[in-house]
């Protein structure tokens, strides 16, 4: 879908850039843009590189296991008490991956843990933890987030944790109001069968 939605807008770009007689300066805008995504890839490059090794060194050093074992709690009160075993390590895992700004990380643990929720799913329609999963996976809550910091700082930013406390409030608030909109779809649909 993203494939034919980016040809879409190349083609549109070009016939109005035809249309419009600006086909040079679509060109030079089109070469200039290839060399800036370029440089922002070795910028992200080096963020990237230090917190995995980041990320190693807590795992190394037993310091994920702690948070993890931190947010199970939380993760019982948010999933149900009927999550295994399994799916509260993965789960875990990748809730603190997230946590730290390591999406990179968390992705190979997310689906771990959906696979982990869908192992003796027979039905074929996605479970309420698996939705619940990936609405929270979506817009994760970030202690560092990373990405946005290099970006800031890779396009100039005075000060690129100044967005940091804004990012927590509303992550805060988009993640309660996806529980609750969740449990509440979770309830309609247990009505329904």
């Amino acid at each position: 879908m993203l494939g034919k939605t980016f040809s879409f807008m190349i083609v549109v770009s070009f016939f109005s850039a035809l249309l419009t007689g600006r086909v040079y300066e679509m060109g030079i805008g089109f070469a200039s843009s290839l060399s800036d995504a370029v440089n922002l890839c070795i910028s992200l490059l080096g963020m990237m590189c230090f917190w995995s090794g980041f990320m190693n060194v807590l795992r190394e050093s037993g310091a994920l296991n702690l948070l993890s074992k931190a947010f199970k709690p939380f993760l019982r009160i948010i999933y149900g008490k009927d999550l295994t075993n399994e799916n509260l390590q993965t789960l875990s895992a990748s809730v603190s991956a997230n946590f730290l700004g390591l999406g990179n990380a968390a992705l190979p643990l997310g689906i771990k843990a959906v696979n982990s929720f869908e192992k003796n799913n027979k039905t074929g329609v996605a479970s309420d933890n698996t939705i619940m999963f990936a609405v929270l996976n979506t817009v994760p809550f970030q202690l560092i987030p990373s990405t946005l910091i290099a970006l800031r700082t890779n396009y100039g930013s005075e000060n690129p944790f100044d967005v940091v406390p804004y990012i927590w409030l509303c992550s805060v608030l988009i993640n309660v109001f996806a529980v609750i909109v969740c449990k509440m779809m979770s309830l309609k649909r247990g009505s329904k069968r």
